[in-house]
This record gives C-alpha cells, sequence and structure tokens, in this order.
C-alpha cells in the first residue's frame, strides 16, 4: 500500500486558550486539512488498486 494511504493526517490544533477567531480559523482550516486528506488517501488507494488490477491482467495474458 502506498504511505500516503497508510500516513495519518495532519490536522490542525487549537492554541491553549483560543479565541473566537481561532476557533472560526481552526473550523476551516480542520475542515479543509480533512478534505484534502480524504482525497489523497483515496488516490493513493485508487492508485494502487488500479496497479494491481493491471498487473493480474498482464499475468491472464500470459
Amino acid at each position: 500500500m502506498p504511505p500516503e494511504a497508510t500516513r495519518p493526517c495532519e490536522l490542525h490544533r487549537l492554541p491553549e486558550a483560543p479565541t473566537l477567531a481561532d476557533l472560526e480559523v481552526g473550523f476551516a482550516r480542520r475542515g479543509a486539512e480533512i478534505v484534502a486528506c480524504d482525497a489523497a488517501r483515496r488516490l493513493a488507494v485508487e492508485t494502487h488498486q488500479a496497479e494491481h488490477a493491471l498487473e493480474a491482467a498482464a499475468r491472464s495474458r500470459r
């Protein structure tokens, strides 16, 4: 499996005493990071599956 599919996501953390602005920015930033991480993982898994499908097809032709 590609490392992108198994690597944990890096997510924004709030400061010790967050202000309202910190919370608003934190929610937006964290949401964007989750979406980006999910897309990277999905792409890595789909690529991995496609590679194995191509390998299987090549083996079956032999």
